[in-house]
């Protein structure tokens, strides 16, 4: 079926009328098997030309197909997808995720989700140079994008099932940094650099979430991203283009990174930060970070509760998580 018939059948199944829209399903269940049908629902996704409502029907109907056939829970169960068809899925879905709009993007990040969990390391070993090569060209939001989704699959791994993550660091870390540097640096930064660090910062709470990489375990790198992060958690959020709304405020992408600054912080003390842990090499790293952070830390949380005492605004989420390792500073200088 050639595109535009594709895209005239997604507009019927938007139809009011209940007979149009039950042909278009049957349509759609009639060619969802054949050959290249999801590569030309990716080329209705990504064209700019195509209705907005059309192009988010067929990514809904992409990401739900891509979860059900993808990797069939039923090992004895065979693939409804042809491996050259998943081989131009995999190929192409890297090129449209940044290409689209945030409403299609969300779809585009479950299938890339649901195929990443699939794939990776074992089928798809070339996204991580894919990742690598765009974190150093113009794509590199949609790096970020890719790599968040890619640290995250490893979050909550232990053990030899977290050993692809090493890689990723090894492979991704370096460059994380020199872009979040960059980031830093900007005079009157946009929304949009405030959404590239957020994504840095998500990537990095993955990929320490359970144990530090070992890169990190090296005082200058682990300093450059202390300066970092101390640097935004220090910085007073933008004033300009704050939502008035305090429901709206508390969401806004600056303020997003303020918090996610302050997860990281917290989850670098709480789990490593403790000179009661067994393990020789962590516990080196606790005394490190006791002696060159933990203050730090702490005087820029005070600070930062400081603004609510003189009528400033801090989201509760925020507030909380200062609280929380403000509670935990207290815990260790008693034990």
């Amino acid at each position: 079926m050639d595109l535009h018939s594709l895209a005239v059948i997604f507009q019927a199944a938007l139809s009011p009328n209940p007979d149009e829209r039950k042909a278009a399903e049957q349509s759609l269940n009639q060619f969802q098997h054949t050959q290249q049908h999801l590569v030309r629902l990716l080329q209705i996704i990504v064209d700019a030309n195509c209705d907005m409502a059309v192009r988010q029907v067929t990514s809904i109907h992409f990401k739900n197909f891509i979860a059900k056939n993808w990797s069939p829970h039923d090992p004895d169960e065979q693939s409804k997808i042809l491996p050259s068809d998943k081989d131009m899925v995999r190929q192409n879905i890297l090129l449209f995720v940044h290409q689209v709009p945030p409403l299609l993007r969300v779809q585009l990040g479950e299938c890339l989700k649901t195929i990443i969990h699939a794939d990776y390391p074992e089928q798809w070993p070339s996204i991580l140079h894919w990742v690598k090569n765009n974190l150093q060209d113009q794509q590199v939001y949609g790096a970020l994008f890719v790599l968040r989704i890619l640290s995250r699959k490893y979050e909550f791994k232990s053990d030899e099932e977290r050993t692809p993550v090493y890689l990723i660091v090894e492979e991704t870390f370096p460059h994380l940094l020199s872009i979040f540097n960059r980031l830093v640096q900007i005079v009157n930064p946009s929304l949009e650099v405030a959404d590239l660090i957020k994504l840095i910062c998500k990537i990095f709470w993955s990929s320490i979430y359970l144990e530090i990489p070992k890169q990190l375990f090296d005082p200058n790198v682990f300093n450059a991203w202390m300066v970092l992060f101390l640097n935004i958690l220090e910085r007073p959020v933008p004033l300009e283009g704050q939502p008035a709304d305090p429901e709206l405020r508390k969401s806004w992408g600056w303020w997003k990174v303020k918090k996610w600054t302050v997860h990281i912080l917290n989850r670098l003390y709480t789990r490593f930060g403790d000179l009661k842990l067994q393990n020789p090499e962590y516990r080196s790293f606790a005394q490190m970070f006791q002696k060159n952070y933990a203050g730090k830390i702490l005087e820029c949380h005070l600070n930062l509760l400081n603004v609510i005492r003189i009528g400033g605004y801090l989201p509760d989420r925020v507030a909380n998580l200062i609280l929380q390792y403000i509670s935990n500073s207290v815990s260790k200088v008693n034990m």
